[in-house]
């Protein structure tokens, strides 16, 4: 089963709301599953009263054991001048001991915003990537394959763009996400989850099958080992022509005397 984890920071609620219809889009695939965490708040009680005092999320709060213990992570949260809110800046920063030890490399990551008018819906996710790079992440945007319709439709305005899923919130936060805003979150949720699945499933193949050059190489090893019986071979001594004995002179003498006399 691929576990997924959807870690947000909400403080109007508009991304924990979204985050519902993401987790719905993961659940719906087969292999699958996601739970919602949120990263601790960095805010004082004083200072959200000052922002309205909005309701807490009842959520577990996600730490850096969340990340290694699940195989994807799609983060959601609210753009802070094109670029991500600080308390999901101090939960990445506190993942330095991941990124020594590459804990996440390879990990698929996606986002998913929320924004007052549309500015910075794309730009909060670009600059998420510094981050994703430094620690090998595999980023997997949404793309327009599967929303191309919902993206079409320019009869409501739409927080959502091919860097994920989005929606917008006004500037005084009074607009909630439109249906199809959530629907584009459930498409992100499903294909984000199909991507890992996938990814699960190629590791898990791999890891069955052994390569064909580890087992030529075991073969080899082992034939190396074998010992092979050693021939003794025959030595074969020439015998020397026997030399006759040297004459004498006394003797060539008297042959050659004989030889003349006849």
């Amino acid at each position: 089963m691929a576990k997924i984890a959807i870690i947000i920071y909400s403080l109007y609620s508009h991304v924990a709301t979204m985050a519902k219809d993401v987790k719905k889009g993961v659940d719906s695939v087969e292999g699958a599953e996601a739970d919602v965490f949120q990263v601790p708040e960095t805010l004082s009680d004083d200072i959200r009263k000052q922002l309205g005092d909005p309701p807490k999320l009842d959520l577990p709060v996600a730490t850096a054991d969340t990340l290694v213990e699940y195989d994807g992570i799609i983060f959601g949260m609210p753009t802070r001048f094109g670029s991500m809110p600080a308390q999901i800046k101090a939960f990445i920063d506190g993942t330095g001991g991941l990124w020594a030890n590459g804990a996440l490399y390879h990990k698929p990551v996606g986002v998913f915003v929320s924004t007052g008018t549309g500015g910075g819906k794309e730009l909060t996710i670009y600059n998420c990537l510094s981050t994703f790079a430094h620690h090998g992440m595999l980023y997997v945007p949404l793309g327009y394959g599967k929303a191309y319709p919902e993206f079409c439709d320019l009869s409501q305005p739409n927080g959502a763009s091919p860097w994920g899923a989005g929606c917008l919130a006004a500037s005084d936060g009074s607009r909630q996400p439109s249906e199809t805003e959530l629907r584009i979150a459930r498409i992100q949720g499903e294909e984000f989850a199909n991507t890992v699945v996938k990814q699960q499933k190629s590791i898990a193949a791999e890891k069955k099958t052994t390569k064909p050059e580890e087992k030529t190489a075991k073969t080899d090893a082992n034939a190396s080992k074998e010992t092979k019986p050693v021939v003794k071979s025959k030595k074969t001594t020439k015998t020397a022509p026997k030399e006759e004995p040297k004459k004498g002179l006394l003797s060539r003498i008297l042959a050659k005397t004989k030889k003349f006399l006849s």
